[in-house]
């Protein structure tokens, strides 16, 4: 009768147990963007007796992990969304559209809240408010976000 009550006792611990623990897969991947730099090969040409030499600007591209996508997807809808459209191609209440912006400005607006100043040639804001609540805790997530508002962008 005891070992009866012994083999029940541990079979309804080894199902409880079973059961409650939460299991724990392994900690995702998260890679830093790939930025690959591509140069175009230098010319050379005769101006009246002196050589110059034109180059061609170089082009960088940024790639992004998926796992990068998914972290600014999960930012975006808890944290952006409350002044920006759930849709970043769209204005939002109090913030505009976001698919055209800069990953440079938008790091500057989520690190102080700002523009940068001066701004870069050529960006004018789509907004006359200036001002945006500072997310300190999101500066490293910002090429995260970035990337996320990118892979919505709409083909015109």
């Amino acid at each position: 009768m005891l070992h009866s009550i012994w083999l029940i006792t541990l079979g309804i611990l080894f199902i409880f147990f079973t059961f409650t623990t939460p299991v724990v897969g392994p900690k995702p991947v998260v890679e830093k963007p790939v930025v690959k730099e591509t140069r175009t090969a230098e010319t050379t040409t005769a101006v009246e007796g002196e050589t110059a030499v034109a180059t061609a600007p170089v082009e960088i591209v940024v790639e992004y992990n998926p796992v990068d996508i998914e972290t600014g997807k999960k930012i975006y809808i808890s944290t952006c969304i409350k002044c920006h459209n759930k849709d970043p191609n769209i204005k939002g209440p109090i913030g505009p559209e976001l698919v055209d912006s800069p990953i440079g400005i938008m790091q500057h607006k989520v690190t102080t809240g700002r523009y940068p100043d001066p701004l870069p040639e050529g960006f004018v804001p789509k907004r006359k408010t200036k001002l945006m609540t500072k997310f300190t805790e999101h500066v490293k997530d910002v090429p995260s976000i970035h990337a996320y508002v990118q892979s919505l962008k709409k083909s015109k």
